[in-house]
């Protein structure tokens, strides 16, 4: 006897951020064989990106009212739930192959199933077989979670390319001259998580534009040196604070759209531009006094 594989459809994606991380795949589970089932067991597989490995294991949960039998009828539909916890280790790979466009997962998997058949006495389970989800002619699942669905994912996770760096988001919020600046930097990730590096640089100098008009009421980038003078205090510090910052937002603006002859603007341009531009906005948000 062979059971066929079990066709699975993605009912909804949920995201549990920190500490645990974790990407929950609710789904149906068809029964297309002649006899109601019962699923006994699962390993799965699950990959990303074309071969990225992120989880295997005893991942697959079935779901039954406990009114109901544990049972999926002929034809009928299941409920089951992938849980897929998430590193960061897993979630850096991830974003490093995406590269601002679509997830693709795959699962593999070995299911154990058993059908039920009618007794003298009623109902019992016959002899296990294995099987896998999957339609009928493979022996996997894939499905693709659109960069925009997979953008807010994201964010139900917590996971920032920045984390390292425990932006302090309501801290720089709360200081009027950074607040606007903290919202053109979130432009900016948003921008590197859809793959627009050169709009991602561009928001970094937006930043800073935003800092020094909104700390000294000038929309000038030479000016810089007085808007630090509100953070910094002490004219040493705000001297070389100053020239990283007019050297970083020299770099930003290469990302203009107007340079000629072009410039390359590549992944590893702007994950710099978001290391510095973060860090700075958090040495003057946490490492001083604002006194503006």
């Amino acid at each position: 006897m062979k059971i066929p594989n079990l066709p699975l459809a993605i009912l909804e994606i949920r995201a549990q951020g920190p500490p645990k991380r974790k990407l929950e795949i609710a789904c149906h589970v068809t029964n297309p064989s002649t006899h109601d089932i019962c699923i006994l067991d699962a390993w799965a597989e699950v990959e990303v990106l074309h071969g990225l490995k992120i989880a295997d294991g005893k991942i697959f949960q079935s779901l039954h009212n406990r009114v109901d039998p544990a049972t999926i009828t002929v034809g009928g539909n299941g409920l089951g739930v992938f849980h897929i916890e998430l590193s960061d280790q897993a979630l850096r790979h991830i974003e490093e192959r995406r590269a601002g466009g679509d997830v693709t997962i795959r699962i593999s998997s070995r299911v154990l199933v058993a059908e039920i058949c009618a007794v003298d006495t009623g109902r019992a389970l016959s002899e296990p077989y294995e099987t896998s989800f999957g339609d009928e002619y493979t022996g996997w699942f894939e499905y693709t979670i659109p960069q925009s669905e997979w953008i807010k994912t994201l964010k139900s996770l917590r996971w920032s390319e920045l984390e390292i760096l425990e932006l302090p988001s309501s801290r720089l919020h709360s200081i009027p001259a950074l607040a606007r600046a903290l919202d053109r930097f979130q432009d900016a990730q948003r921008c590197y998580r859809r793959g627009e590096w050169a709009e991602c640089m561009l928001n970094c100098r937006k930043a800073f534009e935003a800092m020094v008009k909104d700390s000294i009421g000038k929309d000038d980038m030479s000016e810089t040196s007085e808007a630090l003078q509100a953070f910094i205090g002490e004219k040493e510090k705000a001297k070389h604070i100053d020239s990283l910052i007019k050297d970083l937002t020299g770099l930003l603006h290469l990302a203009r759209h107007e340079v000629f002859p072009a410039i390359s603007i590549k992944r590893a341009d702007a994950q710099l531009a978001l290391h510095l531009t973060g860090a700075l906005l958090i040495y003057l948000g946490s490492g001083s006094d604002y006194s503006g």
